[in-house]
């Protein structure tokens, strides 16, 4: 298997997806994860860290694991004097050295791998990740929403300076969303690069978590808590294991 996510991310794309304001992210995991002081949670597939970071901020110990070596040292270099851990290390295989209370994976960090068993193996991972009575966040694509509202071509960035542009179809055979992503760096230079995931429709989100061990599931539609739907922009789904 071409493991493309691999080699994929670079810094522009981090500049441009992964650097926003996360206030509403950070208020919804502390919620729904029911976290409380100094509780440990695992950031799986942490990127640059920052959702880590801002929990850290917010009294709770943070370890986080991504396959980018940049994101990862970047994330130490952020995370300076906070009680975070980051390690670059594979999400289908790491488990974190101490059991958690919580857990997530957020962004569509999800559904890279061809087959639903390699899938799910991550989401195993998470589980193993968690305590008992621990709880876990999936943060992925609204399916329904994709298709529905199907956009082959967006753009993040402006001309002259740092900028994404991605150009996407839909595989209705497979049930993947293709895309080809170009990166214009501050220094001008282009690069390209392919990706593919898999829509899964929130019932099979569901069905997923419950196959890794996951109980008492619920699917939201983002992070105001409000139930999934056609509508909404994400699909979160939250679980907890026994």
């Amino acid at each position: 298997m071409n493991d493309w996510w691999a080699d994929f991310y670079n810094d522009t794309i981090a500049e441009l997806f992964l650097v926003r304001d996360e206030a509403a992210e950070l208020d919804f995991l502390v919620e729904r994860l029911e976290l409380r002081p100094d509780f440990l949670v695992y950031d799986q597939c942490c990127g640059i860290g920052n959702l880590a970071i801002g929990l850290a901020r917010r009294g709770f110990r943070a370890v986080g694991a991504d396959l980018c070596a940049p994101y990862i040292e970047r994330a130490r270099r952020d995370a300076a004097g906070l009680p975070c851990e980051f390690s670059c290390a594979d999400a289908f295989t790491y488990r974190p050295p101490e059991s958690c209370d919580g857990a997530y994976n957020w962004y569509s960090s999800f559904g890279y791998a061809d087959q639903d068993a390699r899938n799910l193996e991550m989401l195993r991972r998470a589980f193993e990740s968690l305590k008992p009575g621990g709880r876990f966040a999936l943060d992925f694509l609204n399916a329904p929403a994709v298709y529905r509202d199907f956009k082959p071509r967006m753009e993040r960035g402006s001309p002259g300076g740092p900028r994404v542009v991605r150009e996407c179809n839909i595989d209705v055979l497979r049930g993947r969303l293709e895309q080809r992503w170009t990166t214009t760096n501050a220094a001008g230079r282009c690069s390209e690069r392919t990706s593919s995931v898999k829509l899964y429709p929130p019932h099979q989100l569901a069905e997923l978590l419950r196959d890794a061990g996951f109980r008492d599931i619920e699917l939201l539609g983002s992070v105001t808590g409000t139930a999934v739907n056609v509508e909404s922009p994400r699909c979160i789904a939250v679980g907890r294991k026994p």
